[in-house]
């Protein structure tokens, strides 16, 4: 009788076993569709993470989305057109991408990693997607405003060119072009490109406040207001808006229009060192040195790098009050 039961228990515990044992395989299997369905999902929660500023999250999501997809079987092959010289006699050129899931997340992954600074890391990323999508248009930007941070104006230049022919529509690609004029000096050339910009997209509040600050080095002060007070018009949260229309009135000697643009941009964003610089340079020219002292304190506190520019436009706005009668 015991040893019956032994062998009961022995069958019941051999059947506990391999139920067990079937169980775990069939979780295995559904971890392993769960996990091969989920590149799409690793994406849009990587790109939920980048929105709230999680970037390393948002970066270790779009990594193994790229893992899953890789892994995954093959995407069909896609075509896109653009315009252009081609041979096919219809006036657009056509190109075959085989993988635009990866594309797109390394153009995402790219974006992250030139949130956190990476910009070598963030140009890699780009060369990816676009080497996967040769016609990638907002891949071209991007990579362009990467090679821009890093000093390499002549090829950010050459990669908006490259977005601009394939998508003439592209007022993105036209803004940071204008940008990248202006670092070159080429005022007329980067107001040109604001112009395009905004004859593509009116409501783009950045670009009047780049279009503003290329009319100011121009010299063209009130079309540099106008497009100053459209930008705030558009955003009135835009802090750059506000200290750009207080330099513009600061060179119009308006000094008090220029104190209380400044001041309401530090309102908007409270490390907003330049525009304590801005502040305490009209403070001083407007006879107030105490006050104008205590904005020079703060705004090398918040960038020590100021301190070489800032210290000759004291002297230079110094020297200016000592000349007057």
């Amino acid at each position: 009788m015991k040893g019956r039961n032994v062998k009961r228990v022995k069958k019941a515990t051999l059947a506990l076993v391999q139920t067990a044992a079937i169980l775990l395989v069939y979780l295995s299997a559904v971890a392993q569709a769960q996990t091969a369905l989920s590149a799409d999902q690793l994406l849009k929660r990587g790109i939920k993470h980048y929105q709230n500023q999680n970037l390393d999250a948002a970066i270790a999501d779009f990594t193994r989305a790229i893992e899953v997809n890789s892994g995954a079987s093959r995407m069909p092959v896609m075509s896109f057109s653009f315009a252009g010289g081609n041979s096919n006699g219809d006036g657009f050129d056509t190109v075959a991408v085989a993988d635009p899931f990866n594309a797109l997340a390394y153009y995402n992954r790219g974006i992250a990693w030139f949130s956190k600074g990476e910009l070598d890391q963030a140009i890699a990323d780009f060369d990816k997607a676009i080497r996967i999508n040769p016609v990638y248009t907002d891949a071209y930007v991007r990579r362009g405003r990467s090679l821009q941070s890093k000093g390499e104006t002549d090829l950010a230049i050459a990669d908006y060119d490259k977005a601009i022919r394939l998508d003439p529509r592209s007022a993105f690609a036209y803004n940071n072009r204008g940008i990248a004029q202006r670092v070159k000096s080429d005022i007329a050339g980067a107001i040109s490109d604001f112009d395009k910009a905004i004859s593509i997209n009116p409501r783009l509040a950045e670009v009047y406040v780049n279009r503003g600050a290329a009319r100011c080095v121009a010299g063209e002060i009130s079309g540099a207001i106008a497009d100053l007070d459209k930008a705030i018009s558009i955003n009135p949260l835009n802090a750059m808006a506000f200290n750009n229309r207080g330099k513009a009135h600061q060179l119009r000697s308006d000094l008090r229009a220029a104190i209380a643009d400044y001041s309401q941009a530090i309102k908007l964003v409270p490390d907003y060192s330049l525009a304590y610089a801005n502040r305490g340079l009209a403070l001083l020219s407007a006879g107030k040195p105490d006050q104008a002292e205590s904005d020079f304190k703060r705004a090398r506190q918040l960038n020590p790098d100021l301190k070489p520019s800032l210290d000759q436009l004291i002297d230079e706005v110094k020297s200016s009050r000592a000349a007057k009668p």
